[in-house]
C-alpha cells in the first residue's frame, strides 16, 4: 500500500469514526434516549414515552442506524486494511466481531422503529414488548462488542499504535459492555437501566479516540515527510 493510499484510507477511517461519535451524541437529546423507560416500567409508561417522543425517537434511531450499521463497519474494514500486516489475526477478529455487533444493533433498531412508528395505534402491552425487544437485542450486542474492542486493542498493540488513552478507554468500554451483557436485575446498578447505560456512550467516546489517534498519526507522518530535522530526530 502506497503512502498516499495509506493516508487517504486513514483519513477516511478517522472521519467515519468521528461521525459515529457525533451521530450518537446528536441522537441522545433528539430522541430523549437518556429518559427511555427502565426495563421494569409499566406498559403505560412505555406507551406514553413512545407517543410523546415519537418523531425524535424515530430520527434518533435512524441516526444510530447510519452510525452503527453503515459507518462503523466501514471503520473496521479500513482498520483491518491498515493493521493487517502488523496487527495479525486480531484485526480480522475485530472486524468479524464488529460485523456481528452491527447486525444485532440493526435488529435492536428495527424493534425500536416499529415501536415508535406504531405507537399511536399500538396498545400499551405491544409498546412494552417491542421496547423490551429493543433492550434485549441491545444487550445481546454487548458480547460481540467486548470481543471487538479487545481484539482491536491487541491488533493496535501488535502494530505499535496503542496509546495509553486508547488502552484506558478501550478497557473501560469492554468492562461496561460485559456488565451490559450480564445485566439481569430488574432494577438497580446491575439492571439494563443501571451501569449498563454507560456502555453506548463509552463506545462512542472510544470511536472518537480512535479517530483522534489516526489523525495524529497522519500529522506525524506529514511532519516527517516535510521536515528533514524531524526525520533525523525520529
Amino acid at each position: 500500500m502506497s503512502d498516499q493510499t495509506d493516508k487517504r484510507i486513514t483519513s477516511l477511517t478517522a472521519a467515519a469514526a468521528f461521525a459515529v461519535t457525533a451521530l450518537y451524541a446528536i441522537s441522545v437529546p433528539v430522541g430523549a434516549l437518556s429518559s427511555f423507560p427502565a426495563s421494569d416500567a409499566s406498559a403505560q409508561r412505555f406507551a406514553s414515552f413512545l407517543i410523546e417522543h415519537r418523531g425524535g425517537l424515530i430520527a434518533a434511531l435512524v441516526l444510530n442506524g447510519v452510525a452503527y450499521c453503515l459507518l462503523m463497519p466501514v471503520v473496521f474494514v479500513n482498520l483491518r486494511r491498515l493493521l493487517h500486516d502488523r496487527g495479525g489475526h486480531a484485526a480480522t477478529v475485530a472486524l468479524v466481531a464488529a460485523a456481528v455487533e452491527s447486525a444485532l444493533i440493526g435488529v435492536a433498531l428495527v424493534f425500536g422503529l416499529i415501536a415508535a412508528y406504531t405507537s399511536p395505534a399500538a396498545g400499551p402491552e405491544l409498546a412494552r414488548t417491542l421496547s423490551q425487544g429493543l433492550g434485549l437485542a441491545t444487550s445481546a450486542s454487548a458480547w460481540p462488542t467486548v470481543a471487538c474492542v479487545l481484539a482491536l486493542l491487541v491488533a493496535l498493540r501488535e502494530a505499535g499504535r496503542l496509546g495509553p488513552v486508547l488502552l484506558a478507554v478501550g478497557v473501560i468500554t469492554a468492562v461496561l459492555h460485559a456488565i451490559t451483557a450480564v445485566s439481569f436485575a430488574r432494577s438497580g446498578a446491575l439492571s439494563p437501566s443501571g451501569i449498563a447505560l454507560a456502555a453506548p456512550p463509552a463506545f462512542a467516546v472510544w470511536m472518537g479516540c480512535i479517530a483522534g489517534s489516526l489523525l495524529r498519526g497522519v500529522g506525524v507522518r506529514a511532519q516527517l515527510a516535510h521536515d528533514p530535522r524531524a526525520r533525523a530526530v525520529s
